[in-house]
């Protein structure tokens, strides 16, 4: 118990720094010296001559790893082995199947049963896991291209209006002062670059999801959440 929690404050004394490794360094130190233990246990009941189920603790432990061993397969696949192997090779050097007190004559397999479903139990956990997780960046993307869809939407509507007076002032000008025709052609051509450059943003329009009250699409408001979405995110990162 002493052992359990000077892993469990070390967690807590690195909890702002902690990695996968160490998480599951932590989780195998709480639980090998069961090892020992379970065997010493054995051990001292196999010379006692009292009556006892052997190996409840090893089939007790296996379950507790299949239900609270992190998300890691191998980890907890290689505990389950550790703990499997201790219970045949104790069943055998103690000589338990001869043993008067042992009550449990099917042993070592109904051990080796709750450890077969102890891993199927922590592999359809790490397989859920998995697919959450899947889940989640999928859906983390989806809202990053739903965020990029709606600055693309937000440019283009911003430029309409600039690109309108553009256009009208190139007329005029073109009218009023046809002396000044390169001069216009010149910028005739750039705001027909800008004008096709807006309608390609517009391939980002099915991406956006349209909610109730997004009737009025204000494009200066998008481009300011966007902005105090970056600032937070910059924040963010210098904390860190």
């Amino acid at each position: 118990m002493l052992w359990a929690l000077l892993l469990l404050g070390l967690l807590l004394t690195r909890r702002r720094r902690l990695s996968t490794a160490g998480v599951e360094a932590c989780f195998a130190g709480g639980v090998l010296p069961f090892l020992p233990l379970f065997a010493l246990a054995e051990h001292a009941m196999a010379r006692t001559g009292l009556v006892w189920v052997p190996m409840t603790g090893h089939r007790l432990l296996m379950l507790v790893l299949g239900v609270l061993a992190p998300t890691s397969l191998w980890l907890g696949g290689v505990l389950l082995g550790a703990f499997a192997l201790e219970a045949v090779v104790l069943w055998y050097a103690l000589g338990l199947g001869t043993h008067p007190g042992v009550r449990s004559p099917w042993e070592p397999w109904v051990t080796l049963i709750y450890g077969g479903v102890a891993l199927a139990v922590l592999a359809y956990r790490v397989r859920s896991f998995d697919i959450e997780l899947k889940l989640r960046e999928a859906r983390a993307e989806a809202e990053a291209l739903e965020r990029l869809a709606r600055l693309f939407l937000a440019v283009r509507d911003a430029t309409n209006t600039p690109l309108q007076t553009l256009e009208l002032s190139i007329a005029l000008l073109q009218r009023r002062h046809p002396e000044c025709a390169s001069t216009t052609d010149t910028m005739e051509r750039a705001v027909q670059r800008l004008r096709s450059l807006a309608q390609r943003l517009g391939i980002a329009d099915p991406l956006v999801v349209w909610r109730e009250g997004d009737e009025s699409f204000d494009a200066e408001t998008v481009l300011q959440h966007l902005e105090e979405d970056l600032a937070r995110e910059l924040e963010r990162r210098r904390r860190r």
